[in-house]
């Protein structure tokens, strides 16, 4: 993997420059949050749009390559896509699978606790960024915190001020689309990994999948990143051709057991207040938690 880092353009040393230690309490250990920008190689342009948004942001990070193709470990056939998403999935989509994939298997080979993981193609609230990057997730057992998505949610307020006074952490129920940016954990990348080595659905589908993956299923709001309006590269969908009746039967039952699954985990096994009551007064939960308090 080559690495172009925010504050150096000419380090290749991918670990050490994006190093990110934070403030450690007594009871905490510090942190070490890396900071990827998943981006193809050839995608100067968007490159350069990025590190001039980032340009004076006392962060390190780094720009990750991204993939064209399947490699292994991981697996793809259009049968299976078709039996759990509803259709082959578009080489765009297997593209951006196994460069989150990639990610992932870095995240767990490397010495970092977490990673803040985005795409090029959005624009960063570079202070919650920072903020995030100095709070430990594991730690208050959450593994995966989507930073995004494309479609509205169906959600919850689990921990009121958790960024600052108007961000709260929220828990989503059901669809959560978009995988432009989301921090990760490596116990979590572990699972991700485990689990996921066979691509039958989309990357967001994968992240959504909190009642199977046990990682969680919080996002903030307002959301810290937002996508850039650029031209889609997802294939059109008058392009998808219908597939065959048994393998739609065969969608329809995974889906039905899916739902059973997500249901019960929504109603029975998630807790209302995972990180305690809160209430929409007092200092901020993360500047409380890594002890800045804010003014």
């Amino acid at each position: 993997m080559s690495a172009v880092t925010g504050k150096s353009q000419t380090s290749t040393l991918l670990p050490e420059c994006l190093l990110f230690e934070a403030p450690s309490r007594a009871w905490e250990i510090s942190t070490k949050t890396a900071i990827l920008v998943i981006s193809l190689d050839t995608s100067t342009q968007r490159r350069g749009e990025f590190s001039e948004s980032a340009a004076g942001v006392d962060l390190d990070w780094s720009f990750f390559s991204a993939h064209k193709g399947v490699i292994s470990p991981l697996a793809y056939n259009d049968r299976d896509a078709i039996r759990h998403c509803g259709r082959a999935l578009f080489p765009t989509e297997i593209a951006c699978y196994v460069s989150h994939f990639k990610c992932w298997e870095w995240l767990v080979n490397s010495k970092f606790d977490q990673a803040i993981i985005l795409e090029d193609d959005v624009m960063v609230d570079w202070l919650a960024i920072t903020k995030l990057a100095q709070f430990n997730l594991s730690a208050h057992l959450m593994e995966l915190l989507r930073l995004f998505a494309t479609h509205p949610i169906k959600c919850k307020i689990v921990m009121y001020r958790f960024l600052s006074p108007h961000c709260h952490l929220v828990r989503t129920e059901g669809w959560h689309l978009g995988a432009q940016g989301y921090m990760l954990t490596s116990a979590g990348a572990c699972q991700l990994i485990e689990k996921y080595a066979d691509i039958t659905i989309p990357l967001d589908w994968v992240l959504m999948r909190y009642w199977e993956h046990g990682l969680g299923n919080y996002s903030l709001f307002p959301f810290p990143i937002i996508e850039k309006r650029v031209p889609s590269t997802i294939g059109p969908r008058a392009s998808v051709t219908k597939p065959p009746l048994f393998d739609r039967a065969m969608r329809f039952c995974w889906r039905m057991r899916d739902r059973v699954k997500r249901e019960q985990f929504d109603h029975w096994t998630a807790e209302r207040w995972p990180l305690g009551p809160s209430i929409d007064v007092g200092p901020v939960f993360v500047d409380k938690e890594t002890g800045r308090f804010a003014l």
